[in-house]
């Protein structure tokens, strides 16, 4: 399966598909991907009219640009895949993953689907979203057993919580464990770390613009590059904090020029102003500025679409 190229994922919000005002509205947030749910937003007695809004849903969200992403049922995914699966989809979220056999026959659902729907193979990404201890322990399995996953992340959340018979929102990170060991497994196979750095709550807000804007610059610091959230009041702020600001990607260049000029006299590491700049900092350079380039790309394809929508919504009028 070809590489899949590196998506900007800052921003998005989780949110039932079943709700018309939620789905209409998703194209003004300014996410970078959608993620609409089939899962515990969605009631039993819901479940079935829900996978017959996955399509409408798909236009709303791609008004705005937004990546779509659609989570489904880990109890039902045969029932869930056929109906989340069609062009324009880009993800399909799996959740409480705990074995690699479930996220290889989510592979062979998809797989078919992309054949019989005229969708490019290995267009449709899995995410396995970890949320048991039974899953936390089985996370190298989980994230290898696709080509279709790109990103990973350690077990956290209310479900996590619960599984593990601990409360949520305290002043310390009762989840240090599976946080350290999903993103270790990311990097072990070359995956995207998924995940935020820590910051204390005890309030369970999900709609805490502060805290979301703190978190987001932490964890951009520590190469952690994806957010996302259940309230609009997160976007702008994950928006921005993941963005390298102006004064790094001029930093990241100085780093690379350094680097250069190193390497030209045959060195491999100097001293740049009282800190020292080698192979490694000159890769973490190289990175941040690549990052810096996909978000304004990112960030203009965003805007130009919701500018086209609005046009296009007013002349309705």
């Amino acid at each position: 399966m070809k590489k899949m190229p590196r998506p900007v994922r800052r921003s998005g919000l989780t949110m039932p598909i079943n709700n018309p005002r939620f789905v209409d509205r998703s194209w003004t947030r300014d996410c970078d991907y959608l993620n609409f749910d089939l899962e515990d937003s969605v009631p039993q007695s819901q479940k079935d009219y829900a996978r017959s809004q996955v399509r409408h849903a798909i236009v709303q969200g791609q008004k705005g640009a937004a990546e779509i992403n659609i989570r489904i049922n880990c109890a039902y995914p045969d029932a869930d895949v056929p109906a989340a699966v069609w062009p324009g989809v880009k993800q399909i979220n799996f959740p409480k993953a705990e074995t690699g056999a479930q996220i290889r026959h989510l592979d062979a659902l998809i797989t078919e689907l992309e054949r019989v729907r005229g969708i490019r193979s290995g267009t449709v990404r899995i995410g396995a979203t970890v949320e048991t201890t039974l899953g936390v322990a089985n996370s190298y399995e989980i994230a290898s057993a696709s080509p279709r996953i790109d990103a990973f992340g350690g077990g956290t959340g209310y479900d996590m919580s619960m599984d593990m018979g601990i409360e949520m929102f305290v002043g310390f990170d009762q989840f240090v464990y599976n946080r350290g060991e999903g993103e270790l497994i990311a990097l072990a196979l070359g995956l995207e770390r998924e995940g935020g750095v820590y910051m204390s709550d005890t309030t369970g807000n999900v709609g805490n613009a502060e805290l979301s804007i703190k978190r987001a610059e932490a964890s951009r610091k520590a190469g952690l590059r994806t957010g996302g959230g259940l309230h609009p009041n997160v976007v702008a702020p994950q928006n921005l904090g993941l963005t390298p600001t102006v004064n790094e990607v001029e930093d990241a260049h100085r780093v690379l020029s350094f680097f250069a000029e190193l390497d030209q006299r045959g060195e491999t590491e100097g001293d740049m102003d009282g800190r020292i700049v080698d192979k490694y900092e000159a890769a973490r350079a190289e990175e941040l500025i690549e990052w810096a380039s996909l978000c304004a790309h990112r960030d203009a394809e965003k805007s130009a679409a919701r500018e086209q929508t609005a046009a296009e919504l007013d002349e309705q009028n």
